[in-house]
């Protein structure tokens, strides 16, 4: 049966960010890089969508077009689509690879956390009193406290505040496939707890590994290499992906 090797991008990024570390596997899987809607050459989503419309189009055409064997690679939102296919127990799916994933509350009460309240707060205040300031204030609020992906949002900036807010713990208890986790040290996004804390969802399940002073983008320049590396070796711990040397 056919072996296929599916890697799903970034918010705002597109297909070509992980290209590098597909090519690193074309000589033993059939690799699929997949633009996801509203990026890349791909069309806009409709408003309604949240991760689990893109998990139903992408688990869509897994099952019409890719007979066989299925090993997902996630990074960040595209792990997080990935996560709810898992969560779908579908019996091709034969592993995740999860690169600096989010979806997860963080725990206990950080000033990083009391902040984001906060600001939160502010805005349903701007916005509730908009029909008498206008939307100079909104404005003010999305200039000083947007993050760098919501002001690029533009016509997805509705979607993404969804996504933000969504916790996937329960797609991790339910998913029943094996999981690699891959976190930088450095990642300020999506930092290393979170991989521990998705391990413990996954007991047994999951092999965690953190990659010294990566970020983020954990898999630009050499990077890639190296994480190619790990998926490569968690793939030989597969019984279903044999032969990926």
């Amino acid at each position: 049966m056919p072996r296929h090797l599916v890697f799903l991008h970034g918010w705002g990024l597109t297909r070509e960010s992980l290209r590098g570390i597909g090519i690193l596997f074309q000589q033993s899987f059939r690799v699929h890089l997949i633009d996801l809607p509203g990026f890349g050459e791909a069309p806009p989503p409709p408003a309604d969508w949240d991760t689990v419309s893109y998990a139903d189009l992408v688990e869509h055409y897994l099952a019409t077009l890719l007979p066989g064997t299925i090993v997902l690679v996630g990074h960040s939102f595209g792990g997080r689509v990935a996560l709810r296919i898992a969560a779908r127990r579908q019996t091709y799916l034969a592993g995740v690879a999860l690169l600096g994933v989010p979806g997860l509350p963080a725990r206990g009460w950080s000033r990083a956390r009391l902040r984001r309240s906060g600001i939160r707060w502010l805005r349903r205040v701007l916005t509730m009193m908009r029909p008498i300031t206008g939307d100079r204030p909104l404005a003010w609020h999305t200039a000083r406290f947007g993050s760098r992906d919501y002001r690029a949002a533009g016509p997805l900036r509705t979607l993404l505040v969804r996504t933000v807010n969504e916790d996937l713990s329960d797609s991790a208890r339910q998913a029943a496939c094996p999981f690699l986790l891959v976190y930088g040290t450095d990642d300020t996004e999506t930092p290393p707890w979170l991989g521990f804390a998705y391990r413990d969802l996954m007991p047994g399940r999951a092999t965690l590994d953190l990659l010294p002073h990566k970020d983020h983008h954990l898999y630009g320049g050499t990077g890639a290499h190296l994480c190619a590396f790990k998926i490569r070796q968690w793939l030989g711990t597969l019984a279903q992906v044999p032969d990926v040397h």
